[in-house]
């Protein structure tokens, strides 16, 4: 009879084997691989800092079969790249997992594969669950952490639960080197984008401000309860904060009546509306309230 042991390494190699079929290796910076997670039949998601070419990209699935890809779009500030294909690789769309209710501690596994096309693995525990973060000004649904290494080409595979699911995406280059994951729900949703457009548009006022704390005169003044705002020190020209009446001086206190205290929290209230849509901006002009309806742009493209 199996002992306990021989039980559990047996259910992990089980479990990377069935993952496996889901990771191809990706071959886009000449003949040095990441992996992959294979999304749908033609698309792929990986790591968008180990593509460097947009055509002539080789991936390699379990069969050892060779096919060319493309890229189709990319969020750079997420390390997520979509890429396409024309022709079956053999390997089978992921089986994504949710990452609610995950706890630090509990047992992952991380999945790559070479590319001479062998399935590689690497396990430890979550060392780091919390709720959303941003990278730059894009919105990364759940901070994920794991505890474990990230071998050469594992990048843009998968981080796999106790039943086999995956969790989503580990990556070495959004957290200063150390190993991190991209959660499914994001992967989903900026993959659903990047198929549909081609880049991930991002909601943009065109201002630049700095933290300041409202005087408790002008707060008395103008029945306002929050303490701090948001110093407007430039506005672009013609864009939508121009548009909509913004000035410089002016002190933004809210964004659809939700107040911030932070850089953060106003990039969060923004990141949370999208592209086109009409917001009410509440500022502070001469201790006076004045209420401003704004149309959300998209950042251009640098």
């Amino acid at each position: 009879m199996q002992n306990i042991w021989q039980q559990l390494s047996n259910q992990i190699s089980e479990t990377v084997a069935q993952v496996g079929r889901s990771i191809v290796a990706v071959d886009g910076r000449s003949g040095h691989t990441s992996s992959g997670i294979v999304w749908k039949a033609d698309s792929i998601l990986t790591a968008a800092h180990s593509i460097r070419q947009e055509t002539n990209i080789r991936l390699i699935a379990e069969s050892g079969k060779s096919v060319r890809a493309r890229l189709a779009g990319r969020a750079s500030a997420m390390d997520i790249a979509l890429l396409k294909i024309e022709e079956e690789t053999g390997a089978t769309p992921a089986d994504f997992g949710t990452t609610n209710g995950l706890q630090v501690g509990q047992f992952v596994v991380a999945t790559g594969r070479t590319r001479r096309g062998n399935i590689v693995a690497s396990s430890g525990i979550l060392s780091g669950v919390m709720a959303e973060w941003h990278a730059g000004r894009s919105r990364i649904d759940q901070f994920i952490r794991p505890d474990l290494t990230l071998y050469s080409g594992f990048s843009g595979g998968a981080l796999t639960d106790a039943e086999g699911k995956i969790l989503g995406m580990n990556t070495d280059s959004l957290l200063r080197g150390k190993p991190l994951t991209v959660p499914a729900s994001t992967l989903i949703r900026i993959g659903e984008e990047l198929s549909a457009k081609g880049q991930v548009t991002t909601p943009y006022i065109g201002i630049v401000t700095q933290p300041v704390t409202v005087p408790e005169t002008i707060r008395q003044k103008s029945g306002l309860a929050m303490e701090n705002g948001l110093l407007v020190m430039h506005v672009e020209p013609s864009g939508p904060a121009d548009v909509g009446g913004v000035l410089l001086g002016d002190v933004l206190v809210n964004l659809e009546a939700q107040a911030f205290d932070s850089l953060d929290d106003f990039q969060d209230a923004l990141g949370r509306r999208g592209v086109g849509e009409e917001v009410t901006a509440l500022v502070i002009r001469g201790g006076q309230k004045v209420e401003l309806k704004i149309r959300i742009g998209q950042r251009p493209v640098r």
